[in-house]
């Protein structure tokens, strides 16, 4: 006689088991592999950290370098427009002068003296005049806003009147002179 174990609990017969029910089956690796695993989900947390750490960084310099620029070009506005505080001033005592004593000399010469203080302080600033009466028109430096007839074909093409003067810092034109140009009467038939 055979004896025979017949086990009537639900669990125990896979085929009783509802599919929904069974715990969920994870790949199981080398004990390498998993250790490998585990370094690599390590390197890539702290990656993360340190990526947002140089982002942190990265937008702190950004933003100290932005106020850096901020006060230097404002020290930058400070340093170039305090010399002309000095020409408002001689135009004031200028204008003050010429009311009190009612003599037109005086203001002009006023003028004439602030005039000259306006020149040097747009000198130290390296900003000069460019010369261009009784040169030939160039106009990389000039704009030509008429003619003047002239009777010496010498003349013709060279700047005979200079309605605004031209002005350059070293080698960048600022503002280019507004001239009148000889053109020789010949010249017209």
């Amino acid at each position: 006689m055979e004896f025979q174990v017949v086990d009537k609990r639900h669990f125990a017969n896979p085929e009783n088991i509802p599919v929904d029910s069974l715990p969920e089956e994870k790949p199981r690796y080398p004990t390498y592999v998993e250790e490998l695993m585990a370094r690599v989900t390590e390197t890539e947390r702290r990656f993360e950290e340190k990526k947002q750490q140089l982002d942190e960084e990265i937008s702190r310099t950004k933003a100290r370098l932005e106020a850096d620029s901020e006060r230097n070009l404002e020290l930058a506005k400070q340093t170039m427009l305090l010399p002309l505080l000095d020409v408002l001033d001689n135009l004031e005592r200028a204008t003050q002068a010429g009311a009190e004593a009612r003599n037109l000399d005086s203001l002009l010469q006023g003028v004439e003296l602030t005039v000259d203080l306006f020149r040097a302080r747009l000198q130290t600033l390296g900003i000069e005049h460019i010369p261009v009466m009784h040169e030939p028109f160039d106009p990389n430096l000039g704009q030509a806003i008429g003619v003047v007839e002239v009777s010496d074909p010498g003349h013709d093409g060279v700047v005979m009147e200079e309605v605004l003067a031209g002005y350059r810092m070293g080698d960048r034109l600022l503002r280019p002179a507004q001239v009148r140009v000889g053109q020789s009467v010949r010249g017209k038939g």
